[in-house]
């Protein structure tokens, strides 16, 4: 990873979603605390991916920016709401640099298992949004270790095309 901040991100959370795992194994799988995290490993993951795309490019383009841009950047961009899905992120980059946009879709496409990758980052936010709106995602930690360590390569395409 090009920016140490994302790269820190992904890290205390990849650290975390292992605690999370050793805690269940020590309670055991029938616990009536492991839906509670899971559902917390669902939020922290997605949210992990959130501020690390948006932080990719907010980073690198407020680096060069004047003042006001550089605040408008934050409000918009950095402080902004926007799920972590392809279609977000797609949008960003071609808000900022259309050879961004199109470099980035041309990398994930060369992924062989880019059908894979953009599934596991739906289905983060589909797990998210679902229990966010008083639903009980389905989600076993697994999955989310699994959708979070794909979705966690996007984005480290999307640092390697931005920086």
């Amino acid at each position: 990873m090009n920016n140490p901040d994302v790269a820190q991100v992904l890290s205390a959370c990849d650290a975390e979603l292992v605690q999370v795992q050793e805690i269940i194994a020590n309670l055991g799988v029938t616990s009536a605390v492991v839906p509670y995290l899971t559902k917390y490993a669902v939020v922290r993951a997605c949210g992990s991916i959130e501020t690390s795309f948006k932080a990719v490019i907010a980073d690198y383009s407020s680096h060069r920016s004047i003042k006001q841009v550089k605040r408008f950047i934050d409000r918009r961009i950095r402080d902004g709401s926007a799920n972590p899905t392809i279609e977000n992120m797609n949008k960003f980059l071609l808000d900022f640099d259309k050879d961004w946009q199109d470099t980035f879709k041309r990398q994930l496409n060369a992924e062989p298992n880019r059908s894979a990758l953009i599934t596991s980052l739906q289905s983060l936010v589909n797990a998210r949004n679902e229990f966010a709106h008083g639903g009980n995602p389905t989600t076993s930690l697994t999955d989310v270790i699994q959708y979070f360590g794909h979705a966690k390569r996007i984005v480290e395409i999307m640092d390697l095309v931005v920086s």
